[in-house]
């Protein structure tokens, strides 16, 4: 499933947050996966995802991380494969675009934290 977000960068404190929260949903909860925090909507919808160490992640995957400040888009493709959860960061400069995979492995459903 692909959705049209909006998205910030803060390259003081290195998080890329996308949000794909539609005005009328509510955000019921978060999880958390390492670097990665994932606030889920009542209907247990994805509503904002945020990336911590965000640049540190790119090289890590040997992409230059300096395409975060020069971000003109960001979205995101999720998807329940196997067990566990594949997430694509769909970032897009003037120049460029990157599908970055961030996969996370779940052998139970995730436990929603209340906000």
């Amino acid at each position: 499933m692909k959705k049209a977000c909006s998205f910030m960068y803060d390259d003081f404190s290195d998080r890329l947050l996308i949000s794909c929260k539609k005005e009328s949903e509510k955000v019921a909860g978060s999880v958390r996966f390492l670097n990665l925090t994932i606030d889920l909507t009542s209907a247990n919808k994805i509503a904002n995802i945020e990336l911590k160490k965000a640049s540190n992640f790119l090289k890590l995957l040997k992409i230059n991380p300096k395409i975060l400040n020069e971000l003109i888009s960001a979205d995101l493709v999720f998807r329940q494969c196997r067990e566990g959860y594949l997430i694509y960061f769909v970032l897009k400069t003037h120049d460029n675009l990157e599908r970055i995979p961030y996969n996370i492995q779940s052998v139970q459903a995730p436990i929603i934290i209340n906000s």
